[in-house]
């Protein structure tokens, strides 16, 4: 017997801790137009779109992030909503308070809300990266309490182990159970900016791995989603490690830098420059192989793999439809297991780096 857990996972009653189905949010700005609606492979495609939006463009509060937010995006799937903590720390003199988060908060129709949190900065002391723990923990015990039959994700932020259990702790006090928790600031770490002695001494990697076992040790029950590591590489990691889902607005950045995502594997450029050096790592002879064997909505309407190569030369468009199928399928690729996965990059399958962290959490 199969039973649902949450949105992302699946378990068998014999074996709960080894099959899943891990969920890829496909990031969406809502100014953006959406181009998945129309393909039915993508139609129940989960989708994450941010407040943030409305920090930028204010008028959006008023036209976007309202009871018709799932029309205009044209969203049949599962639909997140991130608070704009992000945005608010990169544009702290925006009037954005967890006011104006709870009051969207009250007219969207969504799945999961991501509580109003405070990313820390590169120049934050550890006073003050803290403080926005604390503050961040104050904002999920506000919304939480007032929204008490909508989901709200509380998120872990931290640069040293220690911080990171002081977040874990605070979720704690004000939920022992929560249906989601989120870890935060990782995308600096997945780039190898190490921003704190704790990070730089044991590897970025190493210090995921820590952080995801603190909070699945603390919440056995919750979904765990990593914020910006949905990509192809990154996922199938943090999966292994004990994350249920996470999200990526890679499948339209790549795109619009001429690359596609082949499971498993870095970004491919098909379209450069040929003047100029390729950005990124050419497809080789066995990418073309997986690439014949792809069946998003774009290859399944080619023949040959040269009439694939040519569609995604030609339009930004194939090649965000193609990254969007690959990332949302992309467990489809993987070792059936979590233990599988686990073991598969212990070996060195995503690099020397990810499985010493896979070794340390095996």
């Amino acid at each position: 017997m199969i039973v649902r857990v949450g949105l992302s996972r699946q378990v068998t009653n014999k074996d709960q801790k080894t099959r899943f189905a891990p969920t890829v949010w496909l990031g969406q700005s809502v100014n953006t137009s959406s181009i998945c609606s129309g393909y039915p492979e993508l139609s129940n495609a989960a989708f994450l779109t941010s407040l943030g939006c409305a920090i930028s463009r204010p008028s959006l509060r008023k036209t976007h992030f309202n009871t018709g937010l799932r029309t205009r995006l044209a969203i049949l799937g599962p639909l997140m909503i991130d608070s704009g903590g992000f945005a608010l720390s990169i544009n702290p003199g925006a009037k954005w308070t967890i006011r104006n988060v709870a009051d969207c908060i009250g007219q969207i129709d969504a799945d999961v809300f991501v509580s109003l949190d405070y990313p820390p900065l590169m120049s934050d002391s550890g006073s003050a990266r803290r403080s926005k723990i604390i503050a961040s923990m104050k904002n999920f015990k506000i919304l939480s309490e007032r929204f008490p039959h909508k989901i709200i994700m509380p998120v872990v932020h931290g640069r040293t182990i220690s911080e990171v259990e002081l977040s874990i702790s605070s979720i704690f006090r004000s939920a022992n159970e929560p249906k989601w928790v989120g870890l935060g600031g990782m995308v600096p770490l997945l780039r190898h900016r190490y921003i704190s002695k704790d990070i730089s001494e044991m590897g970025a990697e190493v210090f995921i791995a820590k952080a995801l076992s603190l909070i699945r040790k603390a919440f056995p029950s919750s979904n765990i989603h990593v914020f910006g590591a949905g990509g192809t590489r990154t996922f199938p990691a943090v999966f292994s490690l004990g994350a249920d889902s996470a999200d990526s607005i890679g499948w339209r950045q790549a795109a619009g830098f001429g690359s596609i995502f082949l499971p498993l594997k870095s970004q491919r450029v098909v379209k450069w420059n040929r003047d100029r050096r390729p950005p990124r790592r050419l497809l080789d002879r066995g990418d073309l192989v997986q690439l014949e064997m792809c069946r998003c909505p774009i290859c399944n309407s080619t023949i040959s793999i040269e009439s694939k190569l040519s569609a995604f030369r030609v339009s930004f468009h194939n090649r965000s439809i193609h990254n969007a199928w690959t990332i949302t399928n992309q467990s489809a690729f993987w070792p059936p297991t979590r233990s599988g996965m686990i073991s598969m990059i212990a070996s060195g399958a995503l690099g020397p780096d990810w499985g010493k962290a896979a070794n340390l959490a095996n």
